[in-house]
This record gives C-alpha cells, structure tokens and sequence, in this order.
C-alpha cells in the first residue's frame, strides 16, 4: 500500500540519510540544510514523502521562506530534492506530490534547478517561465571609472547596508556566497551576492551572481563590476536574464537546456525571484 503525506520533524534524520543515499554527490551533512527550516517562521513543513508498505520510497522538499521584498511580505516556497523510486515513477504520485507540496494559498512556489522531466511537467500543469537564458561577461581592459569601488569586507558591509539588505546577509551567513556594495562614481548604490563555481573542464570559475538589488543599476554597471571583481585569467560573471534590464550590454547568451519556472503569488514578479532562501545556496548547487 503507497501512502503520500507531509513528513514530520522526528524523521529529519531518515530522510536526509535517504536524500544521501539516493541522490548523488552531495554529503550526507549538507542535506541537512534544506530539511532545518531556518527561514520558516510560520510551521515546521520542510517536505512530503511517499511510502510503500512503511517503507520510504519518496521524497519532495520544500524550502519555504518568509521574506521581505521591495517593502512587501511574501513567501515563498522553493521546490527541492524530488526523488521517486523507479518502480513508481509514471504512476501520477510525482503530480500528486507536487500538488500537496504546493496546497498552501499565497505562497509563491518556484523551481529553480528542475530537470527534463520535472520541468515538463511543470509546463505541462501550467507554472509560469521563470527563466530561460544565462548572461555572460568577461574582463576586459577597460579602466573602470575613478571613484567606483567594490566592497565585500563584511566589517564594512554592516555599515554601509540598508537594514533589508543587511538581514539578507545574515539570513545566509556561514553558506559558501559573498555579499557585494557597488558604488559608482555618481554615488549609486547597487547591492548584489555572488558565488564562484567551476564547471565544465573545471579551469573556468563562474562568478555567479545570485541577487541583486536594481537590475537598472546592474546594467549600467555590469561591465565596471566584472573589470573590478573577475581576477585575471580564465573567470566569467553571470547572471540569470530576469535580474539585469534589457538594455544591459554581455559579451555572451546561453539559452538553458531546461528552463526554470514558479507559480507566482501576491503580484510577485519574475525579477523579485533570485537564487537566495532556497536550495542552490544550501545545498550550494552549481547553476545551469
């Protein structure tokens, strides 16, 4: 008999064995993180799991947090983790996970690392297309403009960051990301967080850019920010499309192999949807 339901805070420990245990390169003490509800101040539900003569068969996470965007309230709930076993795949409990997991009304719901399968059907039932390209950047020779500076050094960032954007820092303290000010030579201000990933022959380091604060001002900017942040060599700077306006001059587009999606709540739009608060910083994903 296949029984669904929400898993329950003392099975913690089972399921982030099994996660482990079935889910490929990520370590045991990391999977942790998507199951603590550290963001989560409103319950404790952090997934749904699907057993099979109470035996555990599988398992959809969910990480939900409650945030403050551009002066608003919203939460979210970022969908992780989604593992079925061979024998029941094709059955209609994949869909039938997805729609408890996502039961709850005026959340925002999003995927941000699907695959081929779990993206189609997300499609398939109707989430909205949350992104669908990567933006690129290289160094260049270029002298940035006296007066724009780059700062990372927490000591200062606590001085010099608005209240939302400081709690953002300390929300994701301890997890592999650097928090960035921006100040340009006209005194604007441009908030963004970074983390560097090495992929394809792994002699390239992506400097991931995973929030930033004013897609206007990153625009403007972009090229100064990858001539004063990329070291000298093989480093790129990118960016999902949705964070930076249109007008933005890259070097290079990638459209993704397996876009992303989100079923959007409270008016929250495509752009106000990062990578923070979610599973790519804790279980530090690479992006695709």
């Amino acid at each position: 008999m296949t029984k669904l339901r929400w898993a329950r805070p003392d099975e913690r420990d089972k399921i982030q064995t099994y996660l482990f245990e079935n889910m490929g390169k990520i370590s045991h003490k990391r999977w942790r993180n998507i199951l603590d509800c550290r963001w989560n101040y409103t319950d404790d539900r952090y997934g749904v799991v699907v057993e099979e003569n109470d035996k555990l068969v599988g398992f959809l996470g969910i990480v939900f947090a409650d945030r403050t965007i551009s002066g608003k309230n919203h939460r979210i709930g970022n969908i992780t983790s989604w593992f079925l076993e061979k024998h029941l795949r094709r059955s209609g409990l994949g869909q039938e996970m997805l729609a408890l997991i996502t039961e709850g009304a005026g959340i925002t719901y999003t995927a941000t690392s699907a695959n081929f399968r779990s993206g189609a059907l997300l499609k398939k039932i109707g989430w909205q297309l949350l992104e669908d390209t990567r933006l690129f950047w290289h160094r260049s020779d270029d002298i940035p403009p006296a007066g724009a500076s780059l700062i990372s050094d927490m000591s200062i960032l606590q001085r010099e960051l608005g209240e939302g954007d400081l709690q953002i820092v300390l929300d994701h303290k301890k997890l592999n990301l650097t928090p960035h000010l921006f100040l340009s030579q006209n005194d604007e201000r441009l908030f963004f967080v970074t983390y560097v990933k090495r992929k394809g022959d792994e002699h390239t380091a992506y400097y991931e850019i995973l929030h930033a604060s004013d897609p206007l001002l990153l625009a403007k900017y972009v090229k100064d920010i990858a001539n004063i942040l990329l070291p000298k060599g093989n480093t790129v700077l990118s960016s999902d499309k949705r964070f930076i306006s249109p007008e933005a001059q890259v070097d290079a587009n990638q459209q993704l192999q397996v876009f992303r999606y989100f079923q959007p709540s409270n008016k929250l739009t495509a752009q106000q949807v990062d990578f923070l608060y979610g599973e790519v910083v804790l279980l530090d994903l690479k992006i695709y």
